[in-house]
């Protein structure tokens, strides 16, 4: 049984060399930026977000997220997303992830850096979860419903050969230096006013759009399963 299962795996691989990652991730139909789309979406992952896809899933996963301690700049990048669970010294869900975020303002250890006010660094966590609900309630289920085929999940889930790894590493990067909420190298103001929400949600919701929804969605399902 282990040897069929190995010659399967390098059976795959093969196929994955020969054929190319990049245009069998295009059949497949993720977008032709997945790998930004992909890291934007699981750059601040955790084991709880995960829990989402799959409720069996812990920290022996192989998701790469921004390494919260900024200040490991030999390790900007963890291979896995780690459990970050939020405390219960409140009634609600909402001012418990609140407590969580503003208790490490001032902290190395947050993962966002030292330029993010308070208002920003909630902005971006309720961004991340409300974009992990959104692509678990609009998206995910098609890909349940269809999954892709075993050798796109490898192709996926080499994320330091598909782009995806160094798309994380970017942002690790740019949190050193400034606020880019989103991947679209364009620079974002500091968030203090109406105007300046306005430029957020409208870079916010580029990963909203139909074709960042599916990529993350098939490379979360093949992440968890």
């Amino acid at each position: 049984m282990l040897s069929e299962l190995l010659y399967s795996v390098s059976a795959i691989l093969a196929l994955v060399s020969a054929s190319g990652c990049t245009s069998r991730l295009m059949e497949a139909g993720l977008s032709s930026r997945y790998n930004e789309t992909i890291a934007h979406a699981i750059h601040s992952m955790t084991v709880e977000g995960l829990q989402l896809f799959n409720p069996a899933i812990g920290q022996v996963n192989h998701v790469p997220t921004v390494n919260k301690d900024l200040s490991n700049r030999s390790k900007m990048v963890l291979d896995w997303a780690p459990s970050d669970p939020w405390g219960n010294d409140f009634t609600m869900q909402t001012m418990n992830i609140i407590d969580k975020v503003l208790s490490k303002v001032g902290t190395t250890d947050d993962g966002l850096g030292p330029h993010w006010t308070p208002v920003e660094r909630l902005a971006h966590v309720f961004h991340m979860w409300d974009l992990w609900m959104t692509i678990k309630t609009k998206s995910y289920p098609i890909v349940e419903a269809s999954p892709p085929a075993e050798d796109v999940c490898v192709c996926l889930k080499d994320t330091k050969s598909n782009g995806i790894y160094n798309s994380v590493l970017w942002v690790a990067d740019h949190y050193l230096t400034g606020t880019p909420i989103t991947l679209l190298n364009r620079a974002i103001p500091p968030l203090h006013d109406a105007p300046s929400w306005a430029v957020w949600k409208k870079r916010l919701l580029h990963y909203y759009k139909e074709d960042a929804l599916l990529d993350a969605a098939m490379y979360l399902y093949c992440a968890t399963h």
